[in-house]
C-alpha cells in the first residue's frame, strides 16, 4: 500500500455554512487555516474526510428515478452539489483527486496520477483509495474523538511515552493545573482544573478541552513517525475560545516547531481571532460578518 505523505492543496466550490469557494496551498510540515466561526472548520474537515472515504460513493443517488426520493428522504430538500479537489503526494507519485457530492453522498469521482495517462473513474477511484494509507482527519464533538486512532498504545512503554510527551508540552505552554491521562484501552482524558471557560457540561460528557486534545493528537503523530519512520498527514481542529491570544499563539508555535522537527505534516483548523491570525501567518477564510444584513 502507498502512504499519503503530504496534502499539497485542496479546493471546493462551497459547502453548506461554508458556502463560498475556498482553496488553500499547504506547507509540507505545518499550515493553519483560520475561519471566523468554528463550525466552518468542522464542515471543511468533514468534507476533506469525505474525499478519502470509501463508503460514501452512490452515483445512483442522482439518477432520474431516484433524485426525488433522495432529496426528500436522504439528503434533504436543500442539499446542494459540492465539487472538491485535493492534490496529494505519496512516496512515489502525485495524484489529483476530484469528487462531486450531493449532500453527504459522492456521485462522481476521478483520480489522476500526475505525469502519466493513468486516470480512474467512479468505483475504480474508490478501489484505489482503499489501497492508500490515508490522512488522519480529526473529528470534533463526540466521545470517540478521545480515542487513540493514530497510534494505539500496545505496550506500557508506548503509553508512557505518549502521556509524557503530551504533559511535557502542556506544561511548556502554561497548562500547569491539568494532567493528561491515557488508559490501557487507548482512551485519553484529563484531570485537574483546566480553567473557568471550560464548562461543567463538557466535563460531564468526558470531552477533553480542545488544546489538550490537540496535544494528544500531536503526541500520537510524533510517536508513530518515530516508530514506523512515516506518518500520514494530520488535520485537526483547534477551538481557541478558551484561551487568550498569548496562550493560543504559544500552542500554535509549539505545534509548528514540533511538526518541522519531526518532519510530519500537521494541519490545524482554528476559529481565529484577528490578533492571532496576524501572528501565525494563517490561511484565512473570508469574514462572513461582512455579508450580514442589519
Amino acid at each position: 500500500m502507498e502512504t499519503i505523505t503530504e496534502i499539497v492543496s485542496f479546493s471546493h466550490d462551497g459547502i453548506n455554512h461554508m458556502w463560498y469557494p475556498f482553496s488553500a496551498k499547504l506547507d509540507g510540515n505545518n499550515s493553519m487555516i483560520s475561519s471566523e466561526f468554528f463550525y466552518e472548520i468542522a464542515e471543511l474537515l468533514s468534507l476533506l474526510k469525505s474525499m478519502f472515504a470509501t463508503n460514501n460513493h452512490s452515483p445512483e443517488m442522482v439518477s432520474k428515478e431516484n433524485i426525488k426520493g433522495s432529496r426528500q428522504f436522504l439528503v434533504g430538500e436543500n442539499a446542494r452539489r459540492t465539487e472538491c479537489s485535493v492534490i496529494f503526494n505519496t512516496e512515489n507519485n502525485q495524484y489529483i483527486l476530484r469528487r462531486c457530492f450531493f449532500g453527504n453522498y459522492s456521485v462522481e469521482a476521478r483520480l489522476h496520477r500526475v505525469n502519466s495517462s493513468v486516470v480512474y473513474f467512479g468505483y475504480d477511484v474508490i478501489n484505489m483509495l482503499r489501497k492508500f494509507h490515508k490522512p488522519f482527519i480529526v473529528g470534533e464533538g463526540n466521545l470517540f474523538d478521545n480515542g487513540s486512532f493514530i497510534l494505539k498504545p500496545d505496550t506500557d512503554h508506548s503509553r508512557n511515552s505518549l502521556v509524557s510527551l503530551a504533559n511535557d508540552w502542556a506544561r511548556m505552554v502554561g497548562f500547569q493545573d491539568s494532567r493528561i491521562e491515557l488508559d490501557y484501552t487507548g482512551r485519553w482524558s484529563n484531570s485537574g482544573n483546566f480553567g473557568l471557560n471550560y464548562s461543567k457540561r463538557n466535563r460531564r460528557r468526558g470531552k477533553m478541552p480542545s488544546p489538550l486534545r490537540l496535544l494528544t493528537v500531536l503526541a500520537q503523530a510524533v510517536i508513530r513517525k518515530r516508530k514506523f519512520g512515516k506518518c500520514p498527514p494530520i488535520l485537526s481542529p483547534f477551538n481557541v475560545e478558551s484561551l487568550n491570544e498569548f496562550e493560543a499563539i504559544a500552542m500554535l508555535d509549539l505545534v509548528k516547531n514540533i511538526s518541522k522537527e519531526e518532519r510530519i505534516q500537521f494541519v490545524i483548523g482554528i476559529n481565529g481571532k484577528q490578533e492571532v491570525n496576524s501572528m501565525i501567518d494563517a490561511i484565512a477564510t473570508p469574514n462572513l460578518s461582512i455579508y450580514h444584513v442589519n
